[in-house]
């Protein structure tokens, strides 16, 4: 009787340590995360650390561009770029190919790495006086003259850049040029082909 009660207890015992261990390796694996999910156009996100996410996206059908070894030029790009103090301020997210539609989902420390590795000179500032007198929109569509606008109360910041692709800010946007199309009061457009400015708070 005692013999059966004690093996019983063993049993138990060894099926409780055995589940928990299932349960701890099961928590244990990281699942791979969608950076890029559905997005099949260039996208800019600026976070409120002052960090930069972006996916890059390219249409190689139609070319007879060799993509073979695009992901690892990338890679190399990368790591000789975020070295010594730079380190970690450039990260690849993820590299999707598919159709020959090649995506990458990018992490930049800040707006200054962004220029450095990409060669684009963006800004994010509250110069207003780096800029002409630029015609603007308000968002209901009226025109105002960028030197007209109200800068003394420092609540502006002003977004420039000449590339093409979905802005999202972290911010809502109050005055934009010619050269956006707004999608909504923090997210916009920009189409390439001129210097975008968009004044936001």
């Amino acid at each position: 009787m005692f013999k059966m009660k004690k093996n019983k207890k063993i049993s138990l015992m060894f099926l409780s340590i055995l589940t928990l261990c299932i349960f701890a390796a099961g928590c244990g694996k990281k699942e791979k995360v969608n950076y890029i999910g559905d997005i099949k156009e260039n996208t800019f996100n600026m976070n409120e650390d002052g960090t930069i996410r972006e996916i890059a996206c390219q249409d190689f059908s139609g070319t007879s561009y060799d993509i073979s070894g695009l992901s690892d030029s990338i890679k190399s790009d990368i790591d000789k770029y975020a070295q010594g103090d730079k380190k970690d301020s450039v990260k690849l997210l993820e590299y999707k190919e598919e159709d020959r539609l090649v995506r990458v989902a990018i992490d930049y420390g800040s707006l200054d790495d962004y220029n450095a590795f990409n060669g684009t000179s963006y800004a994010d500032s509250q110069d207003y006086m780096a800029y002409g007198n630029e015609l603007m929109k308000d968002m209901s569509g009226n025109e105002i003259n960028l030197f007209d606008i109200n800068f003394a109360t420092g609540e502006y910041k002003i977004f420039s850049a000449d590339g093409e692709f979905n802005l999202n800010l972290n911010g809502q946007i109050v005055y934009y040029n010619s050269h956006v199309a707004l999608n909504s009061n923090s997210s916009a457009k920009l189409d390439g082909l001129g210097n975008a400015i968009i004044i936001y708070k």
